[in-house]
């Protein structure tokens, strides 16, 4: 069934570098948000690849110029460890969206204040939900939960709930909670997208831990398998040679094609925020021409490698005991030291 509509538009701007790079100084990958969007016609998403790739920003592109006919929520669930929240925040976006004021899309105009007034009532039950003192009761958020998916298979509104850092959040429940409640979280979840299949409302799920890593550690695996799984790439050589090209026009860098060529050999990947970083130390370094290729060595060892600037691969070494069991974790740390050794020598 096609029920997502899509045209893209997309501006040029300065692709600025430095630290922070911000989200909006992201390399924009258009291609990357028509397979999502074209995963999205038939199946719910879970859309994933490490912190700091473009994910986030994707999901903004959607939010700016989304399918025709939906609305976009976008909900970073980071700030939420109790499921009762997670629901509570998607049941204010919708509500949220039906009052904004403005041109109204057409399921809104034809339901009118009768779908207005059945959100309300969800609202007012969901606030008087209480925290069970029992951590294995996951019944306080079960009747909100299921009167929710009720109202979103009776109206049928064309929404589509972008859920970024899902894997985060389940660890959060399992903290706060137990294994238990994330076991229940996942069954109704998994029971609700398989009930809107052949509605119009869908889930897109990201993550920069990995999900099937996170479910695996608790033993839930079965309970995602019904998601289109898309792992956000890095940008292919053609792609990261024109945005280095881009990138150095923009920031009065000099880069000469083969100087382009050994930063992708030397970083392997060509994510786009290991792009600017490179072009930051290249420019705060202040060469008068082109580096060479020792030249790019050296910034690669002691600046880019083990500089200031780069917190990336600190960060995700201490994230993989968020997806790994520990004895995974010890495992995969020592692959990663063992990897650097090789790639700093």
């Amino acid at each position: 069934m096609r029920i997502l509509f899509f045209a893209q538009h997309f501006h040029c701007h300065e692709y600025k570098v430095g630290p922070p790079v911000s989200q909006d100084n992201f390399h924009e990958r258009p291609e990357l948000i028509s397979r999502l969007l074209t995963a999205l016609e038939d199946a719910h998403v879970a859309f994933l690849g490490p912190r700091r790739t473009g994910k986030t920003s994707c999901l903004k592109k959607i939010i700016s110029t989304p399918p025709t006919g939906y609305i976009p929520i976008l909900i970073n669930l980071e700030q939420y460890d109790t499921v009762e929240g997670w629901l509570l925040a998607m049941i204010d976006n919708v509500r949220t969206e039906l009052k904004k004021p403005g041109p109204k899309a057409p399921w809104i105009v034809k339901t009118g204040m009768n779908l207005l007034g059945r959100i309300e009532e969800i609202k007012v039950m969901g606030q008087g939900i209480k925290l069970a003192p029992n951590k294995k009761n996951s019944a306080a958020w079960r009747a909100l939960a299921d009167k929710f998916l009720k109202l979103l298979k009776e109206t049928n509104p064309p929404v589509l709930f972008l859920l970024d850092e899902f894997p985060v959040f389940l660890n959060l429940v399992a903290r706060k909670h137990s294994k238990d409640e994330v076991e229940a979280l996942l069954n109704w979840f998994r029971s609700a997208r398989q009930d809107l299949v052949d509605h119009a409302p869908r889930f897109l799920v990201t993550g920069s831990i990995g999900l099937t890593g996170v479910v695996r550690k608790l033993g839930l695996a079965p309970t995602i398998n019904d998601f289109d799984i898309l792992e956000i790439p890095p940008l292919s050589e053609k792609e990261a040679l024109e945005f280095l090209t881009v990138l150095a026009k923009d920031n009065n860098v000099r880069l000469a094609a083969p100087a382009r060529r050994h930063i992708l050999k030397l970083l392997g990947g060509a994510w786009p925020i290991l792009l600017q970083l490179f072009v930051a130390e290249i420019r705060d370094a202040a060469f008068r021409k082109s580096p060479s290729t020792a030249e790019l060595d050296t910034l690669y060892r002691e600046r880019l490698v083990a500089g200031p600037r780069n917190a990336y691969c600190d960060g995700m070494f201490t994230r993989l005991k968020e997806a790994f069991s520990p004895s995974e974790c010890r495992l995969a740390r020592e692959v990663l030291k063992g990897s650097a050794a090789l790639n700093v020598d």
